[in-house]
């Protein structure tokens, strides 16, 4: 039986998770995910219970596409409130204007 690290971690680019013996910390940093080649820094920490099947393809994918949509939702999020400010900022403007 393998033993489990406490913190798992997964690849932010194709979804594979850290769960071995030796912590995630003390791997070096040259460490690079074994499916995708990426970089050490690349993985964060993966929050639900790792089972045993979640490094196959479609897990692995399903993962991928979640972290995608979640990531995109930050990039936009700073966009959205531009948006919105100066969607506002212009009714303003048109409430107080005396024709």
């Amino acid at each position: 039986m393998r033993v489990a690290s406490k913190q798992a971690y997964i690849c932010r680019d194709c979804g594979y998770i850290y769960n071995d013996r030796t912590p995630f910390e003390k791997l070096p940093d040259k460490y690079f995910c074994p499916v995708c080649g990426a970089p050490k820094r690349r993985f964060r920490p993966y929050e639900p219970a790792v089972t045993k099947n979640d490094n196959d393809m479609d897990a692995r994918k399903a993962r991928k596409a979640q972290l995608k949509r979640d990531e995109a939702i930050g990039r936009a999020l700073p966009i959205a409130i531009v948006v919105g400010v100066a969607a506002l900022a212009g009714l303003y403007f048109y409430l107080n204007s005396s024709f």
